[in-house]
């Protein structure tokens, strides 16, 4: 099987990984009432904040190999010994202050020391799994990336349930998420990141110029998860603090929404070993970015189906009668996550092909989203609509802006190059 099937079927095996995902969620809440599902839901938001430095690492790590020879090992590619002894030494940094900041985080969180510290080893392993999805994935080996998060969600989804038949709760739901990350991680490790040893040295030398431009792109990583994770939680947290008793309903209608972005980014995920092989290559962006503007037009009627008929229909059946009455913020939700997703791919071809001018984009959509939250809110449904005149004005920015990029600098005869901000 060729790596363009592989990376063609990287998207549909994603698709089915988001549903375990999903259901995982849904067990959780069988098992966790009351205070302990409170508490897991408070540990859960701080593992996916926390989660950017995994993420950017990821990122980091498929971009400079996607541009090195794909057959050499990691540890044999420029810069290969950096790329194993950085996550090692992220996870130390992030254990410390993790470990400093344990008193206000066990103060502002309610929660005991025990379930904390599991979830602290939870953000390490992230942190290390993460550095081997990058080298799968900047090598293309889409199929072998799939099987790592497999090994992952049906790994933490057996172990759950063994625990909680074991009369376990918060534990089991900590417990069972360090097992398949830790699973996930000898697999990784064994077919991506295995040979490496603390003192050895590739012979590189790394420029000074260098580490500023691997600075760059971390930071630029880092911004990308950070606003993500940002776009994904603040509205939960502003219906939390002015419709509390609509709060519960509204994030069942907000899990449906979001599988419409998890399946998207499953597109995005398979694009970004081309780009950050060829995205300086204007008439192969450009290609790109056709297909995937094909790709989305596909995801706009599944979209219009799935929110319409398929979800609504499916709330009764998962989480009870009683809320059915939010199906009507799942349209809404739909059609938000669609047009975030098309922001995210227009970020993530910023982030490989090295322009940083996305940045202001960024930090401009969320100050006036939260600006937008703080003006209208007499009903859920505003959060929803000031995120869609948000994202529908930034998926416009990036189209435009593509479009000056892809040919009216080519017409001036411009370098690419001196586009960049």
């Amino acid at each position: 099987m060729n790596n363009r099937l592989r990376s063609l079927m990287f998207p549909l095996f994603n698709v089915l990984l988001n549903g375990f995902n999903f259901f995982f969620h849904i067990a959780a809440s069988w098992y966790l009432t009351g205070q302990a599902y409170g508490q897991a839901n408070a540990l859960l938001a701080l593992f996916a904040l926390l989660s950017v430095l995994g993420l950017s690492i990821q990122l980091l790590t498929a971009k400079l190999v996607s541009k090195g020879d794909k057959n050499l090992p990691l540890r044999s590619l420029p810069l290969g010994s950096l790329l194993l002894k950085a996550p090692l030494v992220l996870t130390v940094l992030a254990m410390i202050l993790l470990l400093f900041l344990h008193p206000l985080l066990r103060s502002l969180l309610g929660v005991e020391s025990g379930p904390l510290f599991m979830l602290y080893g939870l953000i390490g392993l992230h942190i290390l799994v993460s550095s081997c999805r990058g080298d799968l994935q900047g090598r293309e080996r889409m199929l072998a990336l799939n099987v790592n998060y497999y090994i992952e969600v049906i790994g933490k989804l057996s172990l759950f349930f063994v625990l909680a038949a074991l009369g376990l709760k918060l534990e089991a739901l900590l417990l069972a998420s360090c097992g398949g990350m830790l699973l996930s991680l000898l697999h990784g490790w064994i077919i991506s990141a295995r040979g490496l040893s603390i003192t050895t040295h590739s012979g590189e030398r790394i420029p000074a110029g260098l580490w500023k431009s691997l600075g760059q792109d971390f930071t630029d990583s880092l911004m990308t998860n950070l606003f993500i994770l940002f776009c994904i939680s603040i509205d939960m947290l502003y219906v939390q603090h002015y419709f509390p008793e609509q709060a519960s309903g509204y994030a069942i209608a907000l899990k449906y929404s979001q599988l419409v972005y998890y399946v998207s980014y499953s597109l995005i995920a398979a694009f970004i070993p081309k780009i950050g092989a060829q995205g300086h290559d204007r008439q192969t962006l450009g290609k790109l970015i056709a297909i995937y503007a094909g790709l989305m037009a596909v995801a706009a009627l599944c979209v219009y189906v799935g929110t319409t008929y398929i979800f609504p229909s499916s709330i009764p059946i998962l989480f009870g009668a009683s809320y059915q009455s939010v199906e009507v913020y799942i349209p809404w939700g739909g059609w938000v996550y669609w047009l975030f997703s098309i922001v995210m791919f227009f970020v993530h071809v910023h982030v490989l092909v090295g322009r940083r001018k996305f940045i202001f984009s960024l930090v401009a959509g969320a100050a006036v989203l939260v600006a937008a939250f703080h003006m209208a809110h007499t009903d859920p449904v505003d959060f929803l609509l000031s995120e869609l005149i948000v994202y529908g004005a930034m998926s416009l920015y990036f189209v435009i802006d593509a479009y000056i990029y892809l040919f009216k600098i080519k017409i001036r005869g411009d370098s690419p190059h001196d586009y960049h901000t």
